[in-house]
């Protein structure tokens, strides 16, 4: 039996990946990452920077991305808690552009979703505290930071006045995005 599963999303290149938890009278096991696996995906996997955040309930982070030459694949994970997850097709020949994906990511079922270049990815806390973790196949270039607005894609969010930097509040709406990614990837 695998440690992992793959579930196809509706958006091209974007992948959930399931691993087995092991449980016992110790605690838990959860491996993040395994080479092999993601290659046989045919998933880049180049990582070039990791972090995590922290939120406390209510709080939206996104939706964000990084523009050409510094776009990125993303890899993330809930370590702690529970978030709503959410990536917006942002690649012109998509056959999903400007359509979303959402799921719900805990520290649970321990899933990741990959991410390919070209989406927008952003989440919402949904337990008292959350702890995020990206992986990403670029550095953060400030340059290229960028995002859209978390309200306006369509997205059945589950609160309507959530946590949100002013970063975040001011980003252009998906309407008003002139988008610089092409092709899907993988």
């Amino acid at each position: 039996m695998s440690i992992y599963t793959s579930v196809e999303t509706d958006i091209q290149g974007c992948v959930l990946i399931k691993p087995r938890v092991f449980n016992d009278e110790r605690g838990r096991l959860v491996k993040t990452f395994h080479a092999d696996f993601f290659a046989e995906l045919g998933l880049q996997t180049d990582f070039r920077e990791e972090y995590y955040s922290v939120s406390k309930r209510g709080v939206l982070r996104g939706l964000h991305f990084q523009l050409p030459p510094h776009d990125h694949v993303k890899c993330v994970t809930c370590l702690q808690g529970s978030l709503f997850d959410v990536v917006v097709d942002l690649r012109r020949q998509s056959p999903t552009y400007r359509k979303h994906y959402t799921v719900h990511l805990d520290d649970v079922e321990c899933a990741m979703l990959y991410i390919p270049p070209g989406l927008a990815h952003g989440f919402y806390t949904l337990s008292d505290s959350a702890i995020f973790l990206n992986r990403t196949t670029s550095v953060y270039n400030p340059g290229s930071d960028t995002g859209i607005r978390w309200d306006s894609c369509g997205i059945d969010w589950p609160d309507a006045s959530p946590i949100i930097s002013d970063k975040d509040r001011e980003m252009t709406g998906l309407n008003e995005f002139q988008s610089p990614f092409g092709h899907p990837v993988g």
